[in-house]
This record gives C-alpha cells, structure tokens and sequence, in this order.
C-alpha cells in the first residue's frame, strides 16, 4: 500500500500542500478523485469546468466536511478584468465552495495579459476573501521571472519537464526570499510518475499536476514522489 504524502508549505502563502496535485484533463473520474484524498492524502485539485468530473469529486469532499484540508486551485483565461469575477463564480459555483485557495490569470503569453484591470481584480478577489492567493500560469521562463517580480503573484505555474530545463536558468533561480509557491504543470510526454519525480526534484517546486485517468495512475505517481529527488546527473 502507498503511504501517504507529506505536506510541505506552499511558498509563502500559508497554505500547506501534498507535492501531488490532480487536473482533470486526463478523464479522472470523480471517485478516484475522493480515493487519491483519502488514501494518498492529495489535498491539491486545479478545478475547472471543462472537467465535471474532478469538480464532481470535489464537492463530494467539500459536502463531507473536508473543504478545510483541500486546496483548491482553479482560473481565468480570459485577460479582461471585468471577466475575473465571473469567471470566478462559474468555477466555484460547480463545487459548493464560497472561496477558492488560488485563482490564477491563465495561459499568459505577454504582459498585456495582466494588464489594465485585469490584476487588479484578481487582487479584489483576494482582498474579499474570494480567494486566499492569487497567481499566474505562464509556461515561458523568463516572461514568468519577470511578472514575478513586477506583479508579485503568491502562485505560479510553470510547465517543467525533462526537455525544458531551461526554465531553471530562466526562473528558479531568479527566485529568492518571499518566492510564490510554485506548481508545475501536467508534462505533454513524460510518463506520470517519471514527470512527478522529475519536477519535484527542484527544491522550489512545491507541487506536481499529473493528469491520470485512472486511480491506479495516480498511485504510481504517489509511489514516485515517495521515492525522492532523482540522484544528481
């Protein structure tokens, strides 16, 4: 049986996370959703409503009472701030939540992205309790440095695998002190487990999505952040 995964703290938000997170673009069924919770201690669920059935599990948790030992993550892809709020109310209104734990500004490109209103509502969100952090997903380095130290997100999701190692000239080690919590995305290749492993071997990668479709897929994963950082090449 697989031990349960330890948490660690999420940058400097205050919220603690397992190094496992699920998305639900790999077809994963609300049960296993529940199972990786209860049995693999996954605490960490980017949710969106292009995928039911995690937000389906996610509910089913909140519902029984564990909403306070969840983090749940979820965003925006639309760079118009007068967008956020509802983009907001479509996610959180699909799993019975009053707040989310992260709310990112997705997929951006450019720094036009976080412009005009469009951080400054995100920064609403969080001043009114709608979310505790707030954060960017970007998947090119040196553009996520820089919002980094302009916009001072509390989260950032970064695409890290194996053929990009470049992000951490480009990134992690630009990042020092008050750092955000860092989240690498689902890898496009990489089998499961080896991409979990892989990314979390950086010391300032807090958390690993995997995108599984089954709750066998998950567990393998489990099994690798089990194992450890791999040795130094």
């Amino acid at each position: 049986m697989t031990t349960a995964l330890p948490q660690k703290p999420f940058g400097s938000t205050g919220l603690c996370v397992s190094p496992l997170g699920l998305v639900g673009s790999g077809g994963i069924d609300a049960d296993a959703v529940e199972r990786a919770f209860h049995e693999l201690g996954v605490n960490y669920f980017f949710a969106s409503p292009l995928w039911p059935a995690l937000s389906a599990g996610v509910l089913r948790l909140v519902r029984a009472g564990h909403r306070d030992r969840m983090v749940i993550a979820c965003g925006a892809h639309v760079p118009i701030g007068a967008m956020v709020p509802r983009e907001w109310a479509l996610v959180t209104r699909g799993m019975g939540v009053g707040h989310v734990d992260v709310f990112h500004l997705l997929g951006v490109r450019a720094r036009l992205w976080a412009a005009g209103e469009t951080w400054p509502a995100l920064r609403k969100l969080r001043a009114e309790g709608k979310a505790r952090a707030i954060g960017i997903a970007c998947d090119d380095g040196a553009l996520a440095a820089s919002l980094c130290d302009e916009l001072a997100p509390d989260v950032l999701t970064i695409r890290y695998e194996s053929s990009r190692r470049v992000i951490e000239a480009e990134l992690f080690a630009t990042l020092a002190g008050k750092r955000p919590g860092i989240v690498v995305s689902p890898a496009r290749r990489d089998a499961v487990g080896a991409h979990v492993r892989f990314a979390l071997s950086h010391p300032v990668v807090d958390v690993a999505l995997c995108a599984p479709r089954t709750f066998e897929e998950i567990a393998e994963a489990a099994a690798s952040v089990l194992l450890g950082p791999l040795p130094a090449p």
